[in-house]
């Protein structure tokens, strides 16, 4: 759990299990958390996570999306599931407005083989109107070239907050004045993605997303139901060499009231905290 000195704030928390580690809960400042720890039916949709499937070396095929409990015994999507295997904890590096984890992960396959090596940063911290988070996720080949084929099951995203959906009144925003439900920007481009709303006297509140990735602006894989993704492999396969690495980067940002394009503009431009290597000191 990360709380913010200054104020008190609870902001979120970072974790991880036998499988994989994500972000959950993920604080406004009022204190409404923004995104869904899993759903019933999605148990493999956690919080602001990474997922890929499938995930190809050597000959393996691995996938790295769905996680136990199954579903039922038929679900074609839990097959040669894989598992984030973190054998160490992160190192944890506290700095004015937050703290910023970082962990390296093995990713094996269903019969435990190394299939790539995973440097993760995650950056919970607090800012006058908001709790930011900045996920990273740079994937490395060690053991030989790696394909993530064109797919939907990828690549890293959050399960939003139930009651900022639009079945429940929420409302779905997006650059260019674009708002409504989700197929306002469903496999489609935008600066940002947001859920907002508020239920009863309950004061307005909302999750936005952006690409921490200069000129990067989707594909987003956006849905009613609260499934919001950046997913570069939408459109296109891609190939690491072995030695090579594929990095991903998401902002998510969890804040109380209505967006404004001032505030858009001030959240996407705070300065991000790029990963760094702990020291003994930091521990």
């Amino acid at each position: 759990m990360v709380v913010h000195g200054p104020t008190g704030r609870c902001l979120g928390a970072f974790g991880r299990n036998f499988y994989r580690p994500w972000v959950f809960p993920l604080y406004t400042p009022s204190g409404q958390t923004v995104i869904q720890e899993f759903p019933f039916d999605h148990p493999f949709h956690t919080g602001a996570f990474v997922g890929q499937n499938p995930v190809l070396v050597n000959g393996q095929r691995a996938n790295f999306w769905a996680v136990p409990p199954r579903r039922s015994f038929e679900d074609p999507l839990f097959s040669q599931v894989g598992r984030m295997d973190t054998p160490n904890d992160p190192a944890v590096v506290p700095h004015a407005a937050g703290v910023q984890f970082s962990l390296t992960a093995v990713w094996r396959d269903d019969e435990e083989n190394p299939i790539l090596d995973e440097r993760r940063s995650v950056d919970i911290f607090a800012v006058d109107d908001a709790t930011i988070c900045d996920i990273t996720s740079e994937k490395i080949a060690t053991y030989g070239t790696v394909e993530y084929p064109q797919t939907k099951f990828g690549s890293i995203g959050i399960r939003v907050e139930p009651r900022l959906l639009p079945p429940f009144g929420g409302v779905v925003i997006a650059d260019d004045d674009r708002c409504g439900d989700a197929a306002i920007v469903h496999e489609q481009d935008s600066r940002y993605v947001a859920y907002e709303n508020s239920l009863g006297e309950q004061a307005r509140f909302g999750v936005a997303l952006s690409i921490l990735q200069p000129a990067v602006q989707g594909p987003w894989f956006i849905r009613d139901y609260g499934m919001a993704i950046y997913n570069p492999t939408w459109r296109a396969s891609i190939s690491t060499q072995k030695g090579e690495s594929w990095t991903i980067a998401l902002r998510i940002v969890a804040y109380d009231g209505a967006l404004t394009a001032n505030r858009v503009h001030r959240w996407l431009n705070e300065p991000y905290l790029a990963p760094r290597v702990a020291t003994a000191s930091d521990s």
